[in-house]
């Protein structure tokens, strides 16, 4: 007699949902280009928020989807890799945050704190390092550091709104809603 055990579903109907939703709404504040000017020429890009809920709710899986969602929206020969990349790595990230604040005292107020000073990484680590290179090697044809350190500062506002609205929607959300999603 075989024993045949059962194989756990890459992602569940409620990660799918969470991927769908989030990638969704990601999609489109990027075609229907609602954005948040902050000075002539520079507007807050709210698909950043998408992405960052998207995969810390839905798990890594679940964020290269949202990742994926997002980058069709914009440029997607630039921007679908690098945001996978940040669904992926902020899915792991927020799972683990979760899994080492969510029996604290002040165990919410440790998370939002870690993903506060986390979200630098997000973007200068993880998303802008691979979208410039991309954007300066295959469209523009010029060289990746000068154009990196000449246009990176100029995201520091969509940093600051991204992290303040995160930051703002994880405090407002009852744990029993923060946690990832299974």
């Amino acid at each position: 007699m075989t024993t045949q055990t059962k194989r756990k579903p890459l992602l569940s109907v409620r990660q799918i949902g969470v991927a769908a939703a989030f990638g969704g709404a990601a999609v489109a504040v990027m075609v229907l280009n609602i954005t948040i000017p902050f000075a002539p020429g520079l507007s807050l890009d709210l698909g950043e928020i998408f992405v960052s809920l998207g995969a810390a709710l839905g798990g890594p899986i679940a964020g290269v989807i949202v990742g994926f969602l997002k980058g069709i929206g914009a440029g997607p020969d630039r921007n679908i890799p690098p945001h996978m990349l940040v669904g992926f790595v902020w899915g792991l990230w927020y799972a683990y945050l979760w899994k080492f604040t969510v029996n604290r005292k002040y165990g919410k107020w440790i998370r939002v704190g870690l993903w506060t000073v986390s979200m630098p990484v997000y973007y200068y680590v993880f998303l802008l390092p691979l979208l410039f290179w991309i954007y300066a090697t295959f469209t523009l044809n010029v060289e990746w550091w000068p154009f990196f350190t000449s246009v990176a500062p100029l995201v520091i506002p969509e940093l600051i709104g991204t992290t303040v609205i995160t930051d703002i929607v994880w405090l407002v959300l009852p744990d029993k809603f923060a946690a990832p999603v299974k």
